[in-house]
């Protein structure tokens, strides 16, 4: 055992000693302009200032920044990395500087599935292929008219899930309210773009895909030495790699399925479908015939991909947040549901144009975002060239992190940062939509989540009809421990007994 030791630690030390020079000539050839970098904390040799970071780097950012301010700079391994924790801050990289930093720097198990050259959140704005894949997902999905059209299917979606609620009330089951929204929401889109349910609330499918979507999300957010040191990217040291393949390859055997039954269905039919019962995997098809086909099979299943991974597990996340500040603040329960009484009254239940004239929900919704943003670092980003951020040099190539978790949270803008209190909001004019840097869950300037309507829409769709239908009882406390992937998911799953409200 000795005799291996020493075999592995001879050439250890060799390497530790040539990238110890390496960095320290690195050093001396950047001094000059080191000096104009974001303050930060110091750092160690080779690794830099990876060793700061826990597993809820959103917080760990977030301490650090109060030493050393809203906008700072760290070295993860190879990685220069400056994050923002300020609305300021915010505004300057998300909307002054937006186009310079609105490249990507892609973790190493994005790369791993080729998914950065293909995935609209990850490819150049700049891009052709970024254009026409936007373009798509704004007139097939997201479009005021497209979203008009699918109010229907949302009702009807939500009304599956009271029914599958009144059915755990009756037997006195505490119910998961992430998984029973995951799967509600899942619906929604697969009919948006199948035209199909995937899964039902007694399926064990339903858990296969939802463990398949967080499965993703977590490889690509969790702490990767490939990602700070891209020679070691072979190896897939933390197995992020293997687990992405593992869980996109899943998602795509669904894709390629229904890719196939409509290839099919589409040879076998002579007149065009008709425009009424087009769904956005048949608009996809069209642009895959003849000579100048503007994308295949692969294309499309990885912006699938994309509007599954960023539409399912977001929104169902929001839901569960929301019900848990409720239930452990039961006065603002009681306030939002006498709101959503006095609105709805005896009609037995809610219409989605009922929630325009709910302004407390509409509030819950945004505090629930402001304390819980669904990607609280959003996406990185990646500076083209050196920019400067607030006086200060952002060097080219370095990864640019917004903590919008930071900036919901900062005292310096928000009175009782750490209270839930939608109260805040009432009056005031204040929104999500990309406008009020001290808000931008879903990010803002070109790189702005194109599902932000649709997501609003289903959330407080469901959120109403869950306190309109129902009374909740807790079968144990309620903890708001959190995990990081992308997203910031509850650590332990919020179960709750429906209780089903009389109404006569």
């Amino acid at each position: 055992m000795e005799i291996v030791s020493e075999n592995l630690l001879l050439p250890f030390c060799f390497i530790l000693s040539f990238f110890f020079i390496f960095t320290s000539v690195r050093f001396r050839q950047s001094s000059s302009r080191s000096a104009m970098l974001p303050p930060g904390p110091p750092r160690l040799p080779i690794i830099g200032n990876i060793h700061q970071v826990g597993k809820l780097p959103h917080r760990s950012f977030a301490d650090l920044s109060r030493t050393y301010g809203p906008i700072m700079h760290l070295k993860f391994g190879r990685l220069n990395t400056v994050i923002v924790t300020s609305p300021e801050a915010a505004r300057e990289v998300l909307k002054t500087h937006d186009q310079t930093l609105s490249s990507r720097t892609s973790p190493n198990s994005i790369r791993s599935i080729n998914h950065q050259n293909i995935s609209v959140a990850w490819i150049h704005p700049s891009t052709a292929r970024w254009r026409l894949l936007r373009k798509l997902s704004a007139t097939h999905m997201f479009s005021p008219q497209r979203i008009e059209a699918t109010k229907a299917l949302r009702m009807k979606k939500v009304q599956e899930l009271m029914s599958f609620m009144d059915e755990s009330s009756e037997r006195e089951e505490a119910v998961d309210i992430s998984r029973a929204s995951f799967i509600t929401t899942l619906n929604i889109i697969s009919n948006i773009i199948f035209s199909v349910d995937l899964c039902s609330y007694g399926s064990e499918i339903s858990n296969g895909f939802h463990d398949s979507v967080i499965g993703g999300m977590e490889a690509a957010g969790s702490p990767d030495l490939a990602n700070f040191f891209p020679l070691l990217g072979f190896l897939d040291l933390q197995g992020n790699s293997e687990r992405m393949k593992f869980c996109t390859e899943r998602l795509f055997k669904v894709f390629r399925g229904f890719i196939h039954i409509k290839t099919a269905e589409k040879s076998l039919r002579n007149d065009p479908k008709d425009a009424s019962n087009r769904d956005f995997l048949d608009a996809l098809l069209d642009l895959t015939v003849g000579d100048e086909a503007e994308l295949d099979n692969n294309d499309i299943e990885h912006l699938l991909l994309d509007m599954f991974i960023a539409g399912t597990d977001t929104s169902s996340n929001t839901v569960e947040w929301a019900m848990a500040e409720l239930l452990t603040n039961p006065k603002t329960m009681v306030k939002a549901q006498s709101e959503i009484q006095r609105i709805i009254g005896q009609n037995g239940f809610v219409q989605e144009p009922d929630i325009s004239e709910l302004p407390y929900i509409q509030a819950v919704v945004k505090e629930t975002l402001r304390l819980h943003p669904a990607v609280p670092l959003l996406l990185p980003r990646k500076a083209e060239t050196d920019v400067e951020v607030f006086g200060y040099l952002v060097p080219e190539d370095a990864q640019v992190l917004v903590n919008v978790w930071a900036i919901g949270r900062d005292p310096n803008v928000w009175e009782n940062p750490t209270r839930f209190e939608p109260d805040r909001f009432l009056g005031e004019d204040i929104d999500v939509k990309g406008r009020d840097y001290e808000l931008t869950p879903f990010g803002a300037g070109r790189r702005i989540c194109p599902g932000l309507p649709l997501a609003v829409k289903m959330v407080s769709l469901m959120l109403v009809s869950l306190l309109y239908s129902f009374d909740w009882k807790l079968p144990n406390t309620v903890d708001m421990d959190e995990t990081f992937g992308i997203t910031l998911h509850k650590a332990n799953p919020l179960h709750v007994v429906p209780v089903k409200k009389n109404r006569h």
